[in-house]
């Protein structure tokens, strides 16, 4: 008898319908694993955004604004139209995911003293979410 070196049609069928059951299963997990990490990366990029600009308003003497967007957010926002110190920089939500949503779309600005409009700030996607609470001193920390 002559001992067969491959694998059988059965076989190969059974293999193909694990991977399928497998995948089946792990595929929300994928999901909702990318949308934890888009919300924690863009909270972690915003609450540095929002430190930051409280820092270089007292230190530079000047309001300093983020403002926001349904689409993203300019950080050290020229909202006056007269700021020859500004450096804007723009933060795009879909380069994090493709259904992030920060709400509400109120512009923060932080005066030279330190002091902010509060508020909570609401990073999601998905189900998953985070807040950022400024408050009328301009510290900003997660909740």
């Amino acid at each position: 008898m002559h001992a067969g070196l491959g694998f059988t049609l059965i076989e190969m069928l059974v293999v193909i319908a694990i991977i399928a059951i497998v995948s089946i299963i792990a595929i929300p997990a994928f999901s909702t694993m990318h949308e934890h990490g888009a919300v924690n990366s863009a909270t972690n990029s915003l609450l540095a955004h929002l430190k930051q600009a409280r820092v270089l308003a007292m230190a530079e003497n000047r309001s300093v604004s983020i403002t926001f967007s349904s689409t993203g957010y300019t950080y050290d926002a020229d909202t006056s139209g007269t700021c020859g110190l500004c450096k804007p920089d723009t933060v795009s939500y879909s380069d994090l995911s493709n259904n992030l949503t920060v709400t509400p779309t109120t512009t923060r600005t932080f005066t030279s003293r330190g002091t902010a409009n509060s508020g909570t700030i609401k990073v999601a996607a998905g189900s998953y979410s985070h807040s950022i609470t400024l408050n009328i001193i301009g510290r900003a920390y997660e909740q």
